[in-house]
């Protein structure tokens, strides 16, 4: 077994010895970080691509023109630490956070016979905690503990949807919560890193007691309730017929519950022990998920492993910040203010990604998850949420599929695990198709005046070709266009047969473009 005892007590102690005067800012983080990595360029970045970059990173959708607008008639010299707040306190932020962790959760769960889940709840209930900040480890001990059922108390769905089966449980428990692969210890001891079969097994331990009852056709409906009895046996893998081992639930880092316990018991005991300042892969595990979706790539990459193949680049720097975290009582939104005032995070982001082992020098481009895109086309174009009609059981289709919304639609089509390095997110001729071609969207960039769309009334009340052109821009992409992109726009206008036409050419080519659906 790893030693752990001294990871914990350096996150331990670096919090406990640090007064609130002497918290880590961002100037020390930056100072830290450029101790270990030159930077990559002078400056940062303009004030339209800073807005653009932490509304995307914070609310999950670009600025609407009128934000840009207020950002910019701003006179005060700390405006950009001030946005920064505005977008912490806005609703939006918990919304979009809460489609982070839920697809996070969710991306690797199996899908169940004769139901359907519905992760509705838990995304109302995340994103509820994450506004109002709640503790990360609070959050997360609600999240392993929880009974009863998902319409009721959401956080049970992670262990609902994973149908309490244990050795999913333990194996995504640490892969999530804590950047542990443990699961190729199931059947042998781990060939490439120290976790040994038993362990993997005495974690699996602390799930045995807890049952899923999954109703017909309604995931919300699904329930987790204590079996009363039983123990975990750990499989016999060298002769199947043999009888197993017995095992007593324990945790990675040895601390074990004796056997007998209830199921609210042991998931509560484990709960306390993943979400646990002395856990030296909780605080770090967040905040290496946080500083890779913010900077492009994680400390640790990818984001879930923290295997000695995957060793940080910068790990004083991650130190620093997980200490950080423990210290502040694992105050999320704490971290996002503390990384994106940094200059690092405000830097230009390079013309290529740099394929060296320096990823902190700057932020790098990353694609946008599928409600990120559905909710900057609602921003764009004010795509409507449309749900078709629920349909009637048949004897050829007795349980029918929920009818897929708009956002459904659009978040599927450009889904990734959350948990993938950002190299490994391809872009797909389906999501190529869905922004050329969907029936829906097409229909919100009609310029006919009748149709009543953004487009529409934006020709009807602008009388300038230019004003028309940098207002779709700022509309789509959140800046204003170039003088090149102008010239470019102005020809294509002024030589169209239909004016509408051509304006409907224009928003068409900016939805489709690259640029709208990646964070630069």
């Amino acid at each position: 077994m790893r030693s752990l005892l001294s990871c914990a007590v350096v996150l331990v102690s670096a919090a406990g010895s640090v007064s609130a005067a002497e918290r880590l800012t961002p100037e020390a983080l930056e100072t830290s970080l450029r101790a270990e990595v030159p930077a990559a360029s002078d400056g940062s970045i303009s004030d339209e691509q800073f807005l653009r970059r932490a509304t995307l990173d914070l609310l999950g959708r670009q600025p609407t023109a009128m934000e840009l607008e207020e950002f910019l008639a701003s006179d005060s010299a700390d405006r950009r630490s001030q946005e920064i707040e505005r977008l912490l306190a806005c609703p939006e932020f918990g919304q979009n956070w809460a489609n982070y962790w839920v697809d996070t959760i969710a991306f690797r769960v199996p899908p169940p016979e004769l139901t359907f889940l519905n992760y509705d709840p838990l995304r109302t209930w995340l994103a509820e905690k994450l506004n109002t900040n709640t503790g990360w480890d609070a959050i997360v001990r609600d999240i392993l503990s929880a009974t009863g059922k998902v319409k009721d108390n959401p956080p049970v769905t992670f262990v609902a949807y994973h149908e309490a089966h244990p050795q999913r449980l333990a194996s995504e428990t640490a892969r999530i919560f804590m950047s542990v692969q443990i699961g190729c210890a199931q059947c042998h001891d781990h060939p490439f890193d120290d976790w040994k079969r038993e362990q993997f097994h005495e974690l699996a331990a602390y799930f045995v007691r807890a049952s899923v009852k999954f109703p017909w056709n309604e995931g919300a409906e699904t329930e987790v309730k204590d079996k009363g009895k039983g123990e975990y046996t750990m499989p016999n893998v060298s002769d199947p017929t043999q009888k197993g081992t017995e095992m007593t639930p324990a945790f990675l880092t040895g601390k074990a519950l004796e056997k007998g316990k209830s199921d609210a018991e042991r998931r509560d005991e484990l709960a306390q022990l993943v979400a646990n300042p002395a856990n030296p892969w909780f605080a770090k595990s967040f905040v290496n998920r946080v500083w890779s979706r913010l900077m492009g790539r994680g400390f640790y990459d990818p984001v879930d492993d923290f295997g000695p193949a995957n060793l940080a680049y910068v790990e004083s720097v991650h130190e620093q910040l997980a200490a950080d975290f423990v210290d502040s009582d694992f105050d999320v939104k704490r971290t996002f203010r503390l990384i994106m005032n940094t200059p690092a995070y405000q830097q230009p982001l390079p013309s290529h990604v740099s394929t060296a082992q320096d990823p902190f020098t700057t932020a790098t481009t990353t694609k946008l998850r599928g409600d990120e895109v559905y909710a900057s086309l609602v921003t764009a174009i004010e795509l409507p949420n449309v749900t078709p009609p629920k349909m009637e059981p048949t004897k050829e289709i007795r349980f029918p599929p929920p009818p897929k919304s708009t956002r459904d639609v659009v978040a599927e089509t450009f889904s990734f695990d959350p948990s993938a390095r950002p190299q490994d997110v391809a872009r797909t001729l389906q999501q190529a198709m869905l922004m050329m071609n969907n029936e829906q969207l097409q229909r919100q960039i009609d310029a006919r005046p009748e149709s009543g769309t953004v487009l529409a009334k934006l020709l009807q009340t602008v009388p300038e070709n230019r004003d028309r052109v940098e207002e779709l821009f700022l509309s789509v992409l959140a800046r204003r266009p170039t003088d090149k992109e102008i010239t470019i726009a102005m020809e294509h206008v002024s030589v169209a047969e239909d004016r509408n036409m051509a304006f409907e050419d224009l928003l068409w080519s900016l939805i489709n473009s690259a640029e709208f659906t990646t964070k630069r």
